[in-house]
């Protein structure tokens, strides 16, 4: 099992006072690397505000609860007629967003990296084409 990263600064009985869990403390410390190092990024744009390490532990505590609720995932319904169905409470695709915990922790992030987290990257091509033979026409016949 996992040791906590020598960084890392939340530990299990930290998360244990947010999410419930039968998780012993080896397992946990997994989820509590994880969100140290999905954390790294944010150090150094954090450095600028105010009370940063202390915003930073508490949006890593977020972040380990977050993945531990990805983990141990909350069933909403059940069904056995005729077929078994079980649906959770979590939405997919999501990223942060599937949990409490990560919109907790992305609203604590004043340099919004973690809100871009996941979001897809757009790209736009602009082609303009405009008339010069006649004006009232919509397309000009050479391109048809």
């Amino acid at each position: 099992m996992a040791s906590l990263l020598a960084g890392a600064s939340v530990t299990a009985d930290h998360v244990k006072e947010i999410k419930d869990t039968d998780l012993t403390d080896l397992r946990i410390a997994n989820f509590i690397n994880m969100a140290y190092l999905r954390t790294l990024p944010l150090v150094t744009p954090l450095a600028a505000h105010a009370g940063s390490s202390s915003l930073l532990e508490y949006i890593q505590l977020l972040l380990s609860a977050h993945f531990l609720s990805l983990y141990e995932r909350t069933t909403k319904s059940e069904g056995i007629a005729g077929e078994f169905s079980v649906t959770y409470a979590l939405e997919v695709d999501m990223g942060l967003r599937s949990t409490e915990y990560g919109q907790q922790a992305i609203a604590l992030d004043p340099t919004g990296l973690l809100a871009r987290d996941g979001m897809k990257k757009a790209r736009f091509n602009v082609i303009s084409y405009y008339q010069t033979y006649d004006s009232t026409r919509l397309f000009d016949e050479d391109l048809l």
